[in-house]
């Protein structure tokens, strides 16, 4: 027991292992979901870019909604 003339000895506090700067963790946060959001646009405009590109007369079968968007692939010539 400490009597009043004695002085409390100081135990050096370790930093919390479990302090998260909220700051920090919010900006990557964002950034991350900005990049990810933005590679997912691009990601999605490339294949309607390579679906528009394609050669008419060449059969590509990775682009069917192409196929019936142009009028000479149409059965029966479709021609005008």
């Amino acid at each position: 027991m400490a009597t009043p003339t004695q002085a409390p000895t100081k135990v050096p506090q370790e930093p919390d292992p479990f302090y998260y700067d909220y700051d920090t963790v919010q900006t990557v946060g964002m950034t991350l979901a900005t990049i990810l959001f933005l590679l997912g646009i691009l990601i999605i405009l490339s294949k309607k870019v390579k679906c528009r590109k394609a050669d008419s007369r060449s059969e590509s079968p990775t682009c069917k909604s192409c196929k019936s968007e142009l009028p000479s692939s149409a059965p029966g010539g479709g021609g005008v």
